[in-house]
C-alpha cells in the first residue's frame, strides 16, 4: 500500500495479495480493484404473490404519466410492507432504522413480474394505481438480515474503543462523498488527517460483516505518521482503488493514532477476517496494555444502482 500525503513522502511496502471477500482485493497490471461480491437477485428462489394501492395527487407542474409511475411507485412499497416476512421483521427494522433502506431496495429490485392490475382517476389530478407481483420469501429475509448485521457492526465498530483517549492526540477521517452515501460504481477515497505524530491503523468494516486491515496488513507492516500531513487512500495516485459493489448497507471506516503501534492478532493469514470476531479481540483490548491514543470513524451507506434510480424517482 502507497501512502499518499500532501505534505511528504510516506511510502511503505506494497500490497501484493489476492482475496475474494466483500470488497476483492485483485492483483493485476491494472491498479489494484476493490469490489464487494455476492448479489441481490432472488435467483431460482419460490416467489410469492404481494400486491399493493399508491394514490397520488399530481400538481401543474406534472403530468399524468409522472403521477403514474409515482402511484406505482408507492403501490410496490405497499406491496413489499404487506409480506409477511417484512410483516415479521418490521419491529427490528424499525429499530434499526433500516425501514426505508429495506423497503426501497425490495420495491426496486427484488419485485418480479410487475403488472398494473388497475388505473383510475380520482378527483381533478388523482392518480391511483393497483399492481401485483411476485417476491421470493427467501431472498427478501436474507436481504433483511444482511442489513441488519450491516448496520449492528457498523454502531459496533464506532463504538468500540481500544486506546485510552488523550487531550494530546487527534485525528481527522473522512471519505470523498461529504453525506457518506454511495452508490454501486462510486470511487471512495478515504482522508486521514493526524493532528500529532503516531502510529496509524485503519480499518474498513464492510456490509457483508467483513473487515478489511487496511493499515496496518500482513503486507504494509506498522506505518508511523506525521502531523499536518493528509493522507489519501483510493484516489488516482495510490496503487489501489475502491469502487462499491455487492453487498450493499452501512458501512464504517475507523481510524486510530497511538503513540506505540496497535498490536491485535489477525485471525487468519490475510489483512482480511470476520468483524464480529475482530471486534471481540478489540473489545478484549490489547492484552492489558494500556495504549494512549485516539479514535475516529466515519459512517458510510451503499446502495445499488437500481436503488439509487428508484430514489430519485421516488423524490
Amino acid at each position: 500500500m502507497i501512502l499518499r500525503n500532501k505534505g511528504a513522502n510516506v511510502v511503505s511496502r506494497p500490497i501484493v495479495m489476492t482475496v475474494t471477500i466483500q470488497v476483492a482485493l485483485f492483483l493485476a497490471l491494472s491498479p489494484l480493484v476493490l469490489a464487494k461480491s455476492a448479489g441481490e437477485s432472488a435467483g431460482a428462489h419460490p416467489l410469492e404473490t404481494v400486491s399493493g394501492v399508491g394514490c397520488y395527487s399530481y400538481g401543474d407542474n406534472e403530468t399524468p404519466a409522472q403521477a403514474k409511475q409515482a402511484a406505482q411507485t408507492i403501490a410496490q412499497e405497499k406491496a413489499v410492507r404487506s409480506h409477511r416476512v417484512f410483516v415479521q421483521s418490521a419491529t427490528k427494522v424499525k429499530n434499526f432504522q433500516l425501514e426505508d433502506n429495506v423497503i426501497q431496495t425490495a420495491s426496486a429490485g427484488m419485485l418480479e413480474q410487475i403488472k398494473v392490475e388497475k388505473e383510475e382517476k380520482k378527483g381533478g389530478q388523482e392518480v391511483c394505481v393497483t399492481i401485483s407481483a411476485k417476491l421470493s420469501p427467501v431472498s427478501i429475509e436474507e436481504m433483511i438480515q444482511q442489513r441488519i448485521n450491516a448496520k449492528d457492526i457498523a454502531q459496533q465498530a464506532e463504538k468500540s474503543r481500544v486506546l485510552s483517549s488523550s487531550s494530546g492526540f487527534g485525528v481527522r477521517v473522512w471519505t470523498n462523498k461529504q453525506d457518506g452515501q454511495f452508490s454501486e460504481g462510486d470511487r471512495l477515497i478515504i482522508y486521514v488527517a493526524p493532528e500529532r505524530d503516531g502510529y496509524l491503523k485503519l480499518d474498513y468494516f464492510q456490509a457483508d460483516g467483513t473487515v478489511v486491515h487496511l493499515v496496518p496488513n500482513l503486507f504494509s507492516g506498522q506505518v508511523m505518521v506525521k502531523a499536518g500531513q493528509t493522507y489519501t487512500f483510493g484516489d488516482d495516485a495510490s496503487s489501489q482503488h475502491f469502487v462499491i459493489q455487492h453487498p450493499f448497507g452501512n458501512e464504517t471506516v475507523k481510524a486510530m493514532l497511538s503513540a506505540q503501534p496497535v498490536e491485535l492478532p489477525l485471525k487468519s493469514d490475510k489483512p482480511v477476517e470476520d468483524s464480529r470476531d475482530y471486534l471481540k479481540i478489540l473489545k478484549a483490548g490489547t492484552r492489558g496494555v494500556g495504549l494512549v491514543g485516539v479514535e475516529q470513524a466515519v459512517s458510510l451507506v451503499t446502495v445499488s444502482k437500481t436503488v439509487k434510480e428508484y430514489q430519485e424517482i421516488r423524490k
